[in-house]
């Protein structure tokens, strides 16, 4: 009797803990939103902008306006129709945590058409003006939250580039003036804004450019091929556009790694 007993023992002594271990395995895993697996992805080995990363972007502004009586600076539109693009492509190389150099190729392209009064003469005017310039850059980010998905940039940056521009104007139905431009552009400004990782090392951005900045335009104008002028403006300017800010996605690599 006292055999049975131990061996009964004994059975479920070495029973319980497979017993048990088949419990906790058949108990389902505790399943997390998008939310909550995206979060674990920004923890402490989080760091795109360390020393050694670099990024890729591309971003674009587009203004599109419709004017009527609006005063310019030498006329004034009765009727028209603006709408301007630019489109930035963009890389950078961080040199210290914090820290990158970069450069960016900018395409612009701005065309008006509609009523104008010019010098007491009503012009049916229509106006296309395209130009590129390229933009190296010294771009400082400083992180807002603990996770780093949300920081400031401040980008300082010296541009060269060059375009040209067509403009026909109509008189009386029957006189036609036509202009072609050509324009050498040189530009230095200061263009802050906001980065947010959105989807793992993806992020969106948000920047004004040139918020505090000097241009140079040297323009050569050659009217109806035979008369030719030349202007040359500097343009110091603090200027907030909310209309023409340059919306962004860009790709930050090495920014989840192990230390």
């Amino acid at each position: 009797m006292k055999s049975k007993f131990l061996l009964y023992f004994l059975f479920l002594l070495f029973s319980l803990p497979s017993f048990v271990f088949a419990q906790k395995k058949s108990e389902p895993k505790e399943k997390k939103d998008p939310y909550q697996l995206m979060s674990e992805y920004y923890g402490d080995q989080f760091n795109p902008f360390d020393k050694g990363n670099w990024y890729l972007g591309f971003a674009f502004s587009l203004q599109n306006q419709q004017l009527t009586n609006k005063a310019r600076l030498f006329e004034k539109v009765l009727d028209g129709n603006s709408l301007n693009y630019n489109l930035a492509f963009r890389g950078g190389y961080f040199l210290a945590d914090y820290l990158s150099v970069g450069g960016s190729f900018v395409y612009s392209r701005d065309k008006f058409t509609g009523l104008v009064i010019q010098d007491s003469d009503t012009l049916q005017r229509n106006n296309i003006r395209s130009a590129g310039t390229a933009i190296a850059f010294l771009r400082t980010s400083f992180p807002l939250t603990k996770n780093k998905r949300l920081s400031f940039f401040n980008e300082i940056g010296l541009g060269l580039g060059g375009g040209n521009a067509v403009i026909r104007d109509i008189k009386n139905q029957d006189e036609i003036q036509k202009s072609y431009s050509d324009e050498f552009i040189f530009t230095a400004g200061i263009s802050p804004g906001i980065t947010f990782f959105a989807i793992e090392n993806f992020a969106f951005e948000i920047q004004l450019s040139n918020l505090i900045g000097y241009t140079l335009n040297s323009t050569k104008t050659t009217t109806n091929d035979t008369e030719e002028a030349q202007v040359v403006t500097h343009n110091v300017n603090f200027n907030i556009n909310l209309l023409s800010l340059n919306l962004g996605l860009a790709y930050f690599f090495g920014a989840k790694k192990n230390r």
